[in-house]
């Protein structure tokens, strides 16, 4: 996790390593597209708002953006605490899933507590720096040590967060490779989409090959990964203001963006992934005192209807 002032060099450094400590079984390609395209890893002065941007030379972000997502990170994978419970007895019984949310005595707290983070979240947003507002005093401060944490928690929610900022970069790293190519897709929200959808892709595609050489078991590499690019979905969500969850000329509707990142994953339907999700949504729903009257017979099916209410 990039966290201090650094120079260019230990910038471009750092995003490197993160990016091949994120997909490992693709370590080379990485260094080769690198090496090809060059892009200039350019730290810009934190601002109110959101900075990752790339142009075909660069790539830019700010300090503070990183925080953010470190932030975003720990603070989303507090919706299994509360609404995991949830999800998995709406699957199991049909039973709506509000109905069951308004009968949980429990949810009360950790709804709070969620809430209060993602607040402090959308406080880092619109403040100038990270010192601008109270970090959260449950939610450790960005580092890249993930021994350091003796909380099993909190090392998921380490290697979720980081996998979703590795997303995000290939984002852009996806982005420079169109504009050097100069075959980016017609419009703005297609080249958007497709960038998603290569960063996805770059992230999944040699899993398989990635297990197998280190005796991982398949589903559960592919649900950690796939959880991490859903979390990277919410996050766009998250930084994106209300105006534009509908879509932009420049940026597609988010509901676009949360399926072309989350579709297509070989996962069966009661996959922790799918309730991972469906958690992420409902919290999306709940924050903007949405009924979530929502049935299906398994988690990835609940996710396909939740999805829905989001457009």
């Amino acid at each position: 996790m990039v966290h201090q002032m650094i120079s260019q060099a230990e910038a471009k450094a750092a995003i490197l390593d993160l990016l091949r400590g994120a997909v490992p079984e693709r370590d080379d390609e990485i260094c080769s597209i690198w090496s090809q395209y060059a892009p200039i890893v350019e730290i810009v002065p934190d601002r109110p708002g959101v900075t990752m941007r790339a142009t075909d030379k660069r790539i830019q972000f700010s300090l503070k953006t990183i925080d953010l997502y470190w932030l975003l990170g720990f603070s989303a994978w507090k919706s299994i605490e509360a609404y995991s419970p949830a999800i998995l007895i709406a699957s199991d019984s049909g039973i709506p899933i509000q109905k069951v949310l308004d009968r949980d005595e429990a949810l009360g707290k950790f709804e709070r507590d969620y809430k209060a983070r993602f607040a402090a979240a959308q406080d880092l947003i619109e403040a100038t720096t990270t010192g601008d507002i109270d970090w959260p005093p449950d939610v450790p401060r960005p580092q890249g040590d993930r021994d350091a944490f003796s909380d099993d928690q909190d090392k998921a929610a380490f290697d979720l967060s980081l996998l979703a900022l590795a997303s995000a970069l290939l984002h852009e790293l996806k982005h420079v490779i169109y504009l050097n190519e100069k075959n980016n897709p017609a419009t703005l929200p297609e080249e958007e989409i497709g960038c998603d959808v290569w960063a996805r892709e770059f992230l999944t595609v040699k899993l398989a090959e990635y297990a197998q050489a280190h005796s991982h078991d398949y589903e559960d590499v592919c649900a950690k990964r796939a959880t991490s690019i859903a979390l990277a979905a919410i996050i766009v969500y998250a930084i994106t203001p209300s105006h534009g969850h509908w879509g932009t000329s420049d940026y597609p509707p988010i509901a676009d963006r949360l399926e072309a990142l989350i579709n297509g994953f070989p996962l069966p339907p009661n996959s922790k992934f799918w309730v991972w999700t469906a958690c992420l949504v409902v919290g999306i729903l709940r924050k903007q005192h949405r009924a979530v009257n929502i049935t299906g017979d398994s988690p990835k099916v609940l996710v396909e209807r939740l999805l829905s209410e989001l457009r």
